[in-house]
């Protein structure tokens, strides 16, 4: 079955009309009938919805969709079975990429040596499907081609805090710490787009009861010795933290979120970061007020030409995981840089991905994505966590 005939099938049983369906999902009448009679696509937030009205798998639909537009693709040309046989073949393996397959073997008189082969963003495609990659950061980058990620959004190891299984970080020192995240961020420099964005997310570490300034020494040495600019230091305000008994020094309950570009002329859709920042804070005031009376906090400032100003300090509640004494980065913390600084037909790469909250939101959003950890358990675990859901900000 087609997903036009899907649709209208779920409609008919549902007793719905186009008209309140199109109503829903954003549309007018006739471009819904469209969907209906397959001359149109809808977006896959739009198919997301519509799995939400007629109660039915989300999952089952979008992958009716994702079929409906690889048949239309293909079913007219002569090499179609071929590719059918090639396409089932590719996802089998689950959308991830050995870095092993990567390499090539150059020959010269003097021997062989293994250089990168720098085609992974190629092998992407059109389709959202994330594609995780199993391997350490500075590597893994290597295979990446020139210029070719529109946003990097990414929280490394923290510095001696996650010492719970295989980490990419593996510094003793502050010194080495910084040097070797040093070496990622000069790839990261390299396959960013000329108008790209990346967004730093480090906490801090406090040694003998002395902060050691980690977050600041990594940028300041961004900045000077490999030419970033930084557009921003936000702060994120976490509200919670796990219990610190010290009785010498304040409770730490936020980190930073550092935005950085590699010229004054970057892409930053202003207007859609100003309509979700304002969502995902008047949602987290909601959060926390439920059954109290507090006075509001004011995160958005009024301009009178062009509405809501966004603040530098993002109030957004921690993020549980399942595996023990691990914190997943919250989605919301990861939502606003994408939406601000990744447009639509474009690439968002994790360097340090761990369960894959980048590589989630991306897909959701109908961005592509490239996920990277040294870790095997937590790429099986953003995989196992990539599921078609509706994007919900609530």
């Amino acid at each position: 079955m087609l997903f036009s005939e899907k649709i209208k099938q779920l409609r008919i049983s549902s007793g719905k009309r186009q008209k309140d369906l199109a109503k829903a999902i954003g549309v007018d009448v006739p471009t819904y009938s469209r969907y209906e009679h397959g001359d149109r696509r809808p977006k896959r937030e739009q198919v997301l919805r519509l799995a939400r009205i007629f109660k039915s798998n989300p999952d089952e639909l979008i992958a009716m969709w994702l079929a409906d537009e690889a048949y239309a693709r293909m079913a007219s040309d002569k090499m179609a079975v071929h590719a059918a046989v090639l396409l089932q073949e590719m996802l089998a393996g689950n959308g991830s990429i050995a870095p092993a397959d990567i390499l090539t073997i150059e020959g010269n008189n003097d021997g062989q040596k293994a250089t990168a082969v720098r085609d992974m963003v190629a092998r992407l495609g059109q389709s959202a499907m994330p594609h995780l990659v199993q391997g350490d950061a500075a590597q893994v980058m290597q295979h990446i081609e020139d210029s070719s990620i529109d946003c990097i959004v990414t929280t490394p190891p923290y510095w001696r805090r996650r010492s719970q299984g295989t980490e990419s970080i593996t510094a003793t020192t502050a010194h080495e710490f910084v040097n070797e995240l040093l070496q990622a961020m000069e790839q990261a420099q390299r396959v960013l787009k000329p108008q790209g964005s990346l967004w730093l997310n480090m906490g801090d570490d406090t040694t003998g009861g002395f902060v050691q300034g980690i977050p600041w020494r990594v940028i300041l040495a961004m900045l000077d010795q490999q030419g970033w600019h930084l557009v921003n230091e936000v702060v994120w305000n976490k509200i919670t933290t796990s219990p610190q008994g010290s009785n010498d020094h304040l409770r730490k309950v936020h980190e930073f979120m550092f935005h950085l570009v590699k010229q004054d002329d970057f892409y930053y859709n202003d207007e859609e970061l100003r309509h979700t920042y304002a969502l995902i804070m008047r949602n987290e005031d909601k959060g926390r007020d439920k059954g109290k009376k507090v006075v509001k906090q004011h995160y958005l400032q009024p301009d009178a030409v062009q509405g809501l100003v966004p603040s530098d300090v993002w109030t957004i509640g921690v993020q549980r995981s399942g595996i023990a004494h691990y914190c997943v980065a919250p989605d919301k913390l990861y939502r606003l840089p994408i939406v601000a600084t990744c447009p639509r037909d474009g690439i968002v790469l994790d360097p340090y991905c761990g369960t894959g909250t980048a590589c989630k939101i991306a897909y959701e959003m109908d961005r592509r994505s490239i996920g990277i950890d040294i870790n095997p358990d937590y790429i099986r675990q953003a995989q196992a966590s990539i599921e078609q859901k509706p994007l919900s900000l609530f």
